[in-house]
């Protein structure tokens, strides 16, 4: 064997050195990853304060530090009896310190294990270790002219590490239509939707006290549908669509029912509409996407039963289930 089992098959049991392999890999590294986040909060810490000379002394400690770390894993792969020692430990302190830099930075939405940033890493250093050494392990038993050592497991941990980011796109994707579906889902109030030939809804977020749906037009032109749930400036049973019009700055002018808010110029334009049954609208459009809004209010109209279904899978892209 020339992977990262036993040494001298001889003098141990053939897998005497698999428990120890595993152990560094689920318990070893784990730990491991989490030295370069205690260093990032100290260096932060010390700059915040105003202490940045105090952080550069800390350089030597840490490559002492991690020079501690792979000596030890080299000792303990050398006391069972595991091939290429010192490599392996290379190899796992060098993942362990190297996978925090790449989660925290390239791929921060990657957390498929519940917990906080810290959990995430631990854990997905575990696994592409333990992966890792395992296809060098499998790698090794097939018939090779020359034993390849640790590099499988190298391969192994830097193709993971490139995928991260990768994968942490996909995750992200995923939690944007997951928060998307509950928003629509659990919004309380009727949802304003605009029923246009030439507008598509494209996103939706909360804002404030409101379902803000923003639609695409064929132009290429941006309008935001705010649809008012819970609002005390945008109280239904109130002043409503004139809300704020007696601020400084702000005029409001009547238009076919509606209210057309200007405050000014380089501001959104906003269109307020009350809704047959007293839900207030508001119509935006960014300054640098003016669209007609006036010609727009018209198209405003309630949800209809089931249709947030459909909204659903207008944002998403995929089946609501």
């Amino acid at each position: 064997m020339y992977g990262v089992l036993t040494r001298s098959p001889t003098i141990r049991p053939r897998g005497s050195a698999v428990g120890p392999v595993l152990a560094l890999c689920l318990v070893g590294s784990p730990l491991m990853s989490l030295f370069p986040l205690g260093v990032w909060a100290a260096v932060r810490a010390l700059a915040l304060s105003g202490a940045v000379q105090w952080a550069l002394l800390f350089a030597p400690v840490i490559v002492g530090a991690i020079l501690l770390m792979m000596w030890l894993s080299a000792r303990w792969l050398e006391g069972a009896g595991a091939h290429h020692p010192t490599s392996t430990a290379a190899l796992v302190t060098a993942t362990a310190m190297t996978t925090p830099v790449v989660v925290a930075y390239l791929a921060p939405a990657l957390t498929p294990f519940p917990g906080g940033l810290a959990v995430n890493i631990a854990l997905l250093t575990a696994v592409i270790t333990t992966a890792a050494l395992t296809v060098c392990v499998l790698v090794d038993r097939l018939p090779y002219p020359w034993p390849p050592g640790p590099l499988p497991a190298a391969a192994v941990v830097v193709a993971a590490l490139v995928s991260l980011p990768s994968a942490s796109e996909v995750m992200r994707a995923w939690a944007a239509e997951e928060r998307s579906r509950d928003q629509i889902a659990d919004f309380t109030q009727t949802i304003a939707v605009l029923d246009h030939p030439d507008w598509s809804v494209e996103c939706v977020h909360e804002v404030n006290d409101a379902l803000r749906l923003t639609y695409r037009g064929a132009d290429g032109a941006t309008v935001h549908v705010h649809s008012w749930g819970g609002s005390t400036a945008f109280d239904p049973h109130g002043d409503g669509v004139r809300a704020g019009c007696d601020f400084p700055g702000v005029t409001c002018r009547e238009a076919g029912g509606s209210v057309l808010v200007d405050r000014g110029p380089g501001t959104p334009g906003e269109l307020r509409v009350r809704l047959d049954d007293g839900t207030v609208v508001s119509l935006t459009s960014p300054p640098d996407s003016p669209s007609d809004l006036e010609g727009l209010a018209p198209s405003v109209r309630p949800e209809a039963p089931g249709e947030r279904r459909t909204l659903v899978e207008s944002v998403t892209g995929h089946p609501a289930e």
